[in-house]
């Protein structure tokens, strides 16, 4: 496996300069970015075909597979602890390009699977560029969030042995009402997500603006995101909201892996894009943005459709009639559901950002309470079959 070093945040500038698909590697301050990790032969499709497909442990596990698989990995940006972000090119040569994206939260894995998969899977002729791991902190885990600031993977093996070492070692911001949160060195811990728990520009987060925060997966049923498996990543914003990394797509201050989407979107301009999600129940719905033409609506509707009906007649279990994700959803049809940024007001995501500025854009979210493969399979189903009427318009 390579070693990456450099600082993080070049991509804006390296893709300017050298572009994403120049052969020469992302120049950043004097760095040169590799284009290229090591790549082995790939595996035949038969046996392609047969393996199972599992949670992977660590982002070097997702890295070594896909170099395996004989793929060429493009460097678009480095997380704080210079783990490398990376974009995955798949498919044919014909435009607009496909865009599919995973894991900005950690506890989604099966989304990350599903993304890894279709590199291989998705059969196109348009061009298809992957981000499979929006977030490579979070998939290695709370302990290894925790040696960013402690030096070492601590052994912890419960929350409250969790809690005693975050009072220990850090400088407690924040312990009432059952939500604790630290400062170790230059990262916020929690032990619960803060997301919509704390008021925005509160005083205690004041040491944390512009940074970030984990807390960790603590799910007994989920395979993969079990306690410490997973730390979820939230952002302290300048101002002193509590947000997630996926938002920020619209605002000039952003967090590496936010500016690693843009800068990779704008140099392929996709016309179609999904970001593969996971939610706690046990049943699958995806989410559709309002598009800017009637045309490019009536096509959106279209491969929402298509798709919702494919992954129903798969025996999928779809959200029941009266289910709703929040207020500023409304039901388009059975699974299916449109969603109005505007209402939400904390920023774009990148589904939002993508239907803003380029095309049709879907919001895939498969239930966690049902086996994994199960999840990854259906996630694939809707990229494939909207892909397939995608196809159709461009023809």
């Amino acid at each position: 496996m390579t070693v990456f070093n450099g600082r993080q945040g070049c991509i804006d500038n390296a893709l300017s300069r050298r572009g994403f698909l120049g052969s020469a590697g992302l120049a950043c301050g004097g760095l040169v970015l590799p284009q290229r990790l090591r790549a082995e032969p790939p595996a035949n499709d038969q046996s392609a075909e047969r393996r199972v497909v599992r949670p992977f442990n660590r982002y070097s596990d997702l890295l070594e597979t896909v170099e395996k698989r004989g793929h060429k990995l493009r460097v678009l940006g480095f997380a704080p602890d210079k783990s490398p972000i990376v974009g995955i090119k798949a498919g044919g040569d014909k435009k607009p390009a496909i865009f599919i994206s995973a894991g900005s939260h950690s506890t989604e894995q099966a989304g990350v699977a599903a993304a890894v998969e279709l590199i291989d899977k998705l059969e196109t002729e348009h061009q298809v560029y992957v981000i499979p791991c929006r977030d490579p902190i979070g998939l290695n885990g709370y302990r290894y969030a925790l040696n960013l600031s402690l030096g070492d993977e601590p052994e912890i093996e419960s929350m409250e042995q969790m809690e005693e070492l975050l009072r220990d070692k850090g400088e407690v911001l924040l312990d009432a009402g059952g939500k604790l949160l630290v400062l170790i060195g230059e990262y916020g811990y929690a032990n619960h997500g803060l997301y919509r728990k704390v008021e925005k520009g509160a005083e205690f987060l004041e040491p944390l603006k512009g940074r970030r925060l984990w807390f960790p997966s603590r799910y007994d049923d989920v395979p993969g995101s079990g306690l410490f498996e997973r730390a979820y990543t939230q952002v302290v914003t300048p101002d002193g909201e509590v947000l997630h990394i996926n938002r920020f797509h619209d605002t000039s201050w952003a967090p590496v892996e936010v500016r690693c989407t843009r800068g990779l979107m704008a140099k392929i301009k996709p016309g179609l894009t999904f970001d593969l999600h996971e939610y706690g129940g046990d049943a699958f719905w995806f989410s559709a943005r309002r598009q800017r033409t009637d045309e490019d609506e009536s096509w959106e509707r279209r491969m929402a459709a298509e798709a919702a009906r494919a992954v129903a007649a798969s025996g999928a279990k779809m959200a029941p009639d009266d289910y709703s994700p929040g207020s500023f959803f409304s039901k388009l049809q059975p699974g299916v559901f449109w969603l109005d940024p505007s209402q939400r007001g904390e920023g774009l995501n990148l589904a939002d950002f993508a239907a803003n500025e380029y095309g049709a854009a879907f919001t895939v979210e498969t239930g966690m309470r049902q086996p994994f493969e199960h999840r990854v399979r259906t996630s694939m189903l809707t990229v494939q079959t909207a892909v397939r009427v995608f196809e159709e318009r461009y023809r």
